[in-house]
């Protein structure tokens, strides 16, 4: 049983970081696309309809 767990997590983290590796080539490619906005809508730094969004994809 311990066997199985260990080829899982193994899998979990080699598909995990192929993921990490995608999202950096991503960046690399269009760094302005994922950098903050240096004027932001809400100065809190909150964003209402972000949380609602984010709330709807969980349930």
């Amino acid at each position: 049983m311990p066997a199985i767990f260990e080829l899982l997590y193994k899998e979990f983290c080699r598909a995990r970081l192929a993921e990490m590796r995608k999202q950096l080539l991503l960046i690399g490619k269009h760094p302005k696309v994922f950098l903050p906005d240096d004027a932001r809508s809400d100065p809190d730094g909150t964003d209402g309809q972000h949380d609602a969004e984010l709330k709807r994809q969980r349930e």
